[in-house]
Protein backbone atom coordinates (compact mmCIF):
# COMPACT_ATOMS: atom_id res chain seq x y z
CA UNK A 1 0.00 0.00 0.00
CA UNK A 2 2.86 2.35 0.82
CA UNK A 3 4.54 1.59 -2.51
CA UNK A 4 1.32 2.35 -4.37
CA UNK A 5 0.87 5.63 -2.50
CA UNK A 6 4.37 6.86 -3.32
CA UNK A 7 4.23 5.71 -6.96
CA UNK A 8 1.59 8.24 -7.91
CA UNK A 9 3.58 11.41 -7.00
CA UNK A 10 6.74 10.05 -8.60
CA UNK A 11 4.81 9.23 -11.78
CA UNK A 12 3.32 12.73 -11.87
CA UNK A 13 6.71 14.27 -11.26
CA UNK A 14 8.18 12.20 -14.08
CA UNK A 15 5.51 13.50 -16.46
CA UNK A 16 6.20 17.04 -15.32
CA UNK A 17 9.95 16.60 -15.90
CA UNK A 18 9.25 15.05 -19.32
CA UNK A 19 7.05 18.03 -20.14
CA UNK A 20 9.76 20.48 -19.09
CA UNK A 21 12.37 18.56 -21.06
CA UNK A 22 10.14 18.54 -24.16
CA UNK A 23 9.62 22.32 -23.87
CA UNK A 24 13.36 22.94 -23.59
CA UNK A 25 13.97 20.59 -26.52
CA UNK A 26 11.42 22.43 -28.68
CA UNK A 27 12.90 25.81 -27.73
CA UNK A 28 16.37 24.58 -28.62
CA UNK A 29 15.18 23.25 -31.99
CA UNK A 30 13.50 26.59 -32.75
CA UNK A 31 16.64 28.51 -31.86
CA UNK A 32 18.75 26.16 -33.99
CA UNK A 33 16.42 26.74 -36.98
CA UNK A 34 16.66 30.49 -36.42
CA UNK A 35 20.45 30.38 -36.26
CA UNK A 36 20.59 28.28 -39.43
CA UNK A 37 18.35 30.80 -41.19
CA UNK A 38 20.58 33.64 -40.00
CA UNK A 39 23.67 31.77 -41.24
CA UNK A 40 22.16 31.39 -44.72
CA UNK A 41 21.21 35.06 -44.83
CA UNK A 42 24.68 36.08 -43.69
CA UNK A 43 26.33 33.85 -46.29
CA UNK A 44 24.24 35.42 -49.07
CA UNK A 45 25.03 38.93 -47.82
CA UNK A 46 28.77 38.18 -47.69
CA UNK A 47 28.72 36.80 -51.24
CA UNK A 48 26.84 39.89 -52.44
CA UNK A 49 29.33 42.16 -50.69
CA UNK A 50 32.20 40.23 -52.30
CA UNK A 51 30.62 40.88 -55.70
CA UNK A 52 30.35 44.57 -54.87
CA UNK A 53 34.02 44.60 -53.80
CA UNK A 54 35.04 43.11 -57.17
CA UNK A 55 33.01 45.74 -59.02
CA UNK A 56 34.55 48.52 -56.93
CA UNK A 57 38.02 47.14 -57.71
CA UNK A 58 37.15 47.32 -61.40
CA UNK A 59 35.97 50.91 -60.98
CA UNK A 60 39.23 51.83 -59.27
CA UNK A 61 41.16 50.38 -62.21
CA UNK A 62 38.99 52.29 -64.67
CA UNK A 63 39.39 55.55 -62.75
CA UNK A 64 43.17 55.08 -62.71
CA UNK A 65 43.12 54.42 -66.44
CA UNK A 66 41.05 57.56 -67.06
CA UNK A 67 43.49 59.63 -65.03
CA UNK A 68 46.45 58.18 -66.93
CA UNK A 69 44.78 59.03 -70.24
CA UNK A 70 44.13 62.57 -69.08
CA UNK A 71 47.76 62.92 -67.98
CA UNK A 72 48.92 61.55 -71.32
CA UNK A 73 46.75 64.00 -73.22
CA UNK A 74 48.13 66.92 -71.23
CA UNK A 75 51.77 65.77 -71.34
CA UNK A 76 51.90 64.84 -74.98
CA UNK A 77 49.55 67.55 -76.16
CA UNK A 78 47.70 64.83 -77.96
CA UNK A 79 44.39 66.18 -76.80
CA UNK A 80 42.31 64.70 -79.60
CA UNK A 81 43.84 61.24 -79.17
CA UNK A 82 43.57 61.50 -75.41
CA UNK A 83 39.92 62.52 -75.54
CA UNK A 84 39.08 59.62 -77.85
CA UNK A 85 40.78 57.24 -75.45
CA UNK A 86 38.94 58.80 -72.51
CA UNK A 87 35.61 58.38 -74.33
CA UNK A 88 36.32 54.68 -74.85
CA UNK A 89 37.27 54.23 -71.23
CA UNK A 90 34.27 56.27 -70.11
CA UNK A 91 31.90 53.79 -71.76
CA UNK A 92 33.49 50.93 -69.84
CA UNK A 93 33.48 53.01 -66.66
CA UNK A 94 29.79 53.86 -67.08
CA UNK A 95 28.93 50.19 -67.56
CA UNK A 96 30.88 49.27 -64.43
CA UNK A 97 29.02 51.93 -62.44
CA UNK A 98 25.71 50.53 -63.73
CA UNK A 99 26.82 46.98 -62.83
CA UNK A 100 27.73 48.18 -59.35
CA UNK A 101 24.28 49.75 -58.96
CA UNK A 102 22.59 46.52 -60.04
CA UNK A 103 24.73 44.46 -57.65
CA UNK A 104 24.04 46.87 -54.79
CA UNK A 105 20.30 46.53 -55.47
CA UNK A 106 20.61 42.73 -55.47
CA UNK A 107 22.55 42.83 -52.21
CA UNK A 108 20.00 45.13 -50.60
CA UNK A 109 17.13 42.90 -51.77
CA UNK A 110 18.83 39.75 -50.48
CA UNK A 111 19.51 41.35 -47.10
CA UNK A 112 15.86 42.46 -46.83
CA UNK A 113 14.69 38.94 -47.71
CA UNK A 114 17.03 37.36 -45.16
CA UNK A 115 15.88 39.83 -42.50
CA UNK A 116 12.23 39.04 -43.32
CA UNK A 117 12.85 35.29 -43.03
CA UNK A 118 14.58 35.73 -39.67
CA UNK A 119 11.77 37.95 -38.38
CA UNK A 120 9.17 35.43 -39.58
CA UNK A 121 11.00 32.66 -37.72
CA UNK A 122 11.13 34.79 -34.59
CA UNK A 123 7.41 35.59 -34.85
CA UNK A 124 6.60 31.93 -35.54
CA UNK A 125 8.28 30.90 -32.28
CA UNK A 126 7.78 33.92 -29.99
CA UNK A 127 8.25 32.04 -26.69
CA UNK A 128 11.54 30.41 -27.60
Amino acid sequence: ALAAATAIPIGSMGKWIDSLWKNYENALKSQKELINTMQVGTYVAIKDLDSIRVLIDRLEIEIESLLENADFAIREEAVKLGIEEIKKKMAVFTKNVEDLGVQADICSRDIRRARTVVLQRIIKHPNH
